[in-house]
C-alpha cells in the first residue's frame, strides 16, 4: 500500500469562491464589479474587486472620503484595508504634513467628472464565521465619522464558502523492520520453604504445581524450532516480616535454589542462567496496601514510603500502627504472595514470509513483527476480514506502538467502523506524524466539523513538508 498523507482535500481549501452581479452602492456614486473571495490552502481569505467610482462622485477640494470593505455576520465583523479617495487641496496638505494613512489599500486623488477604477486585492487570515459572512462597503464621504454599524451597510456579496463532498485519502505508515526479533515471556512462582529455609522440597505443599509452571513455560519456547532461547533470569523476592538482613539471605538463597532446579532439569548453557534479588518486596506490599480498603491505607501508605534506611525499623513501625488485628491479616493476606521468585526467559525469533505469517498470526502473533503483520495485511484484499484482523492483532501485540496504533485508526477509519476507537489509536500514535493529523482530519470531515478538518490537512500538509529531505 503506497505511503499516503495529507494530500486530501486541495479542492475543499481551493476555488471556493462568492460571486455577485455588478452593484451600485453609496447613493449610486460606487460601483462594485467581479467580486470574488476564495480560501487557499494556505488557509487565507482572498477578496478581489474592482471599484469603480462613478463620474457623479463628488468630493470638494478640502475633503477625503474613505470606502472600507467590511466581512460581518451577526455582530462580528472584520474591517479590510480601507480605499482613500482625496479631493485635491487635501492631497497637497496631508502630504506636506506627512500624514498619509499607513493602513489604506490604495489612496487615490479624485478627478472631477471622471470615472476611476480600483483593483482592490487583499488577503486575511481565514476564520470559520466568515464561512457564510457578508460583504459590505461602509463609505464616509465626509471623513467625519467612525464606522458605522456593518449591518447597516451596502451588501456586495453574502460568502458560501462551503466544503464540497470530497473522498478522503487514509493514511498508512509501514513499520521499521525489526533488525532481530527479541521476546520475552514472564512468570512468577510462589514456592514454599520451610522457615528460614533455601531448599527445594518438590513435594512440599503446593510446590509440585509451581515447578510444573515453569518448567511449561520453559518447554513451549524450547521445543518451538522458530525459537532460540537467549538467557533465562530468576529474581528472588522476601516479605518484609522478620530481619532485613535475613530476608536478604532468604531471598538470595531460595532464587540460587530455583536456578539450580532449572540447570539441573535442563543442561542449559551456564551463559544462559542469571539471578538476582530483593530482600524485602516493598514494591509489592504498596500495592497491596493501595488497592485495599484498610481503613489506615493513607497513613500506612505514609510509611512506607518514608525515606528510612532501616527497613525493619520502618516494619515494626507498620505493626504498632495497624495494630494485632490489621497486622495478623497482613501476615496471612499480603506477606506470603510477597515472597515469591519471577523468572524471565528470554529469546529470539526467526524471520517469516507472508505465506507462514498468515498461520501464525492465527497461533503465536507474538512471534510476529509489526512490520511481518503489516506485509501480510498488504497481501490481503483492502477492507477485507483477513486485512481488518491484520491491523487488529498488531496494534494487540504492541500496544503502545505508535505506528501501530496510527496503521489501527487508519484500519476502522477506513471500515467505517467505530470513531471512538479510531480516536482512541491516534491518541497513542505519533501526534507530530503528518498521518496522524491527517487521519484526525479525516475522522472530523466524517463527523461533520468540516472546519476542525480543513485544519487539520493544513497542519498535515505543513507536517509534511518539513519531513521532506532537503535538496
Amino acid at each position: 500500500m503506497k505511503k499516503i498523507l495529507y494530500l486530501i482535500l486541495l479542492a475543499m481549501l481551493t476555488g471556493l469562491e462568492s460571486q455577485a452581479q455588478s452593484n451600485v452602492v453609496y447613493k449610486e456614486q460606487i460601483r462594485i464589479e467581479n467580486q470574488s473571495v476564495s480560501r487557499n490552502a494556505d488557509n487565507l481569505l482572498t477578496i478581489s474587486m474592482n471599484v469603480i467610482l462613478l463620474e457623479n462622485m463628488k468630493i470638494t477640494s478640502n475633503h477625503a472620503a474613505t470606502l472600507t470593505p467590511i466581512l460581518e455576520l451577526d455582530g462580528t465583523n472584520k474591517a479590510l484595508p480601507p480605499i482613500v479617495v482625496y479631493g485635491r487641496r487635501r492631497q497637497l496638505v496631508n502630504e506636506r504634513n506627512n500624514n498619509v494613512p499607513q493602513d489604506a489599500f490604495a489612496i487615490v486623488r479624485r478627478k472631477r467628472h471622471s470615472e476611476q477604477r480600483v483593483n482592490y486585492l487583499v488577503q486575511v487570515p481565514y476564520e470559520a464565521w466568515m464561512q457564510h459572512a457578508g460583504l459590505v462597503m461602509d463609505a464616509d464621504l465626509c471623513g467625519c465619522r467612525d464606522l458605522v454599524e456593518a449591518g447597516t451597510l451596502d451588501r456586495i456579496a453574502t460568502l458560501n464558502i462551503e466544503p464540497p463532498g470530497t473522498e478522503a485519502n487514509i493514511a498508512y505508515i509501514p513499520p521499521k523492520a525489526e533488525e532481530v526479533k527479541y521476546r520475552t515471556i514472564e512468570g512468577r512462582a510462589f514456592l514454599d520453604f520451610p522457615v528460614n529455609k533455601t531448599v527445594i522440597y518438590p513435594e512440599y505443599r503446593g510446590n509440585q504445581a509451581e515447578l510444573a509452571k515453569i518448567r511449561t513455560t520453559i518447554d513451549t519456547i524450547r521445543t518451538d524450532l522458530n525459537i532460540s532461547i537467549t538467557g533465562i533470569r530468576i529474581h528472588g523476592y522476601a516479605s518484609p516480616e522478620g530481619g532485613y538482613a535475613n530476608n536478604a539471605r532468604l531471598a538470595k538463597g531460595r532464587a540460587e535454589a530455583l536456578l539450580n532446579y532449572v540447570r539441573h532439569y535442563y543442561d542449559f548453557p551456564e551463559k544462559l542462567l542469571s539471578m538476582d534479588s530483593t530482600p524485602e518486596d516493598w514494591a509489592g506490599f504498596r500495592k497491596f496496601i493501595a488497592n485495599s480498603t484498610l481503613p489506615q491505607k493513607e497513613e500506612i501508605l505514609q510509611i512506607i514510603d518514608l525515606d528510612e534506611k532501616d527497613m525493619d525499623t520502618k516494619e515494626r513501625r507498620i505493626a504498632r500502627f495497624v495494630g494485632a488485628k490489621t497486622y495478623r491479616y497482613l501476615l496471612q493476606e499480603c506477606y506470603p504472595a510477597l515472597r515469591h521468585s519471577d523468572y524471565v526467559i528470554s529469546y529470539k525469533v526467526r524471520e517469516f514470509n507472508v505465506d507462514e505469517a498468515r498461520v501464525l498470526i492465527k497461533t503465536h502473533p507474538q512471534q510476529l513483527s509489526l512490520q511481518e503483520i503489516y506485509n501480510l495485511a498488504q497481501a490481503c484484499q483492502p477492507g477485507s476480514e483477513e486485512y481488518n484482523h491484520a491491523f487488529q492483532v498488531a496494534v494487540l501485540m504492541f500496544p503502545d506502538d505508535p505506528t501501530a496504533n496510527l496503521n489501527a485508526a487508519a484500519m476502522e477509519i477506513q471500515r467505517g467502523g467505530d470513531l471512538t476507537a479510531a480516536k482512541k489509536y491516534l491518541a497513542k500514535a505519533d501526534p507530530n506524524a503528518a498521518e496522524t493529523i491527517n487521519n484526525l482530519g479525516i475522522v472530523a470531515l466524517m463527523e461533520g466539523n468540516y472546519d476542525t478538518a480543513e485544519q487539520y490537512f493544513i497542519r498535515a500538509r505543513k507536517a509534511e513538508q518539513c519531513n521532506l529531505p532537503k535538496k
